[in-house]
């Protein structure tokens, strides 16, 4: 079966920090295959692809689909996901972590933010779930996101993952542009994630 592809995109804005880690950390894998899951207007894409990494772009519908995740055939030794797990509920969000385990060779790299309960938006707009609130105005009106204390985002992880570093962070100024073109973020804090897939039982 041949492997999924994606062309090459245009690079709006600089890539996540994470990107760079991850580059960092596939920097001997000259073989290495990526996923950049939820792309957006794909900066991390770019950047990966010319660090000379072998990538997979998933937009952003499909990354909101766990059922559709679970169907790509291909298996990464990384996937970095800079902005597509902060929206939804937690269950949804759970759903999409267990298909991206299943997309990782065992000891790939998972690369990742989620939103945290210090962000300024916590506890506005309105509530969806548990810890979960859907602004009632700007760019993002009515989505979902979820929030994340350190707990409670280490019990999704455990799951699949060994936590290597987890860092609460600004992001006012990281946070890509296009998602917020009339509204810019104002004390928002994100959760950044290296983690490695654990082996299977044996």
């Amino acid at each position: 079966m041949p492997r999924l592809s994606s062309p090459e995109p245009p690079s709006p804005q600089p890539p996540h920090p994470l990107a760079a880690v991850l580059i960092a950390q596939l920097r001997e894998r000259d073989d290495a295959r990526v996923m950049d899951f939820g792309c957006g207007q794909r900066r991390n894409t770019a950047a990966l692809r010319a660090a000379g990494l072998d990538v997979f772009s998933l937009d952003d519908e499909r990354a909101g689909d766990a059922a559709a995740i679970a169907t790509i055939p291909d298996r990464f030794d990384a996937v970095l996901a800079t902005h597509a797990l902060l929206h939804g509920t937690p269950k949804g969000i759970a759903e999409r972590i267990d298909a991206i385990a299943g997309l990782l060779h065992p000891g790939g790299v998972f690369a990742a933010t989620f939103a945290s309960i210090r962000d300024a938006r916590y506890g506005r707009g309105e509530r969806i779930a548990d810890q979960t609130f859907a602004p009632s105005e700007g760019d993002e009106r009515g989505v979902a996101h979820a929030y994340y204390d350190e707990p409670r985002l280490r019990a999704v992880l455990g799951a699949y993952f060994t936590v290597v570093s987890l860092e609460e962070r600004g992001v006012d100024g990281v946070a890509g542009r296009w998602a917020h073109p009339t509204t810019p973020l104002r004390g928002a804090v994100h959760w950044f994630v290296n983690a490695s897939k654990r082996p299977a039982p044996q």
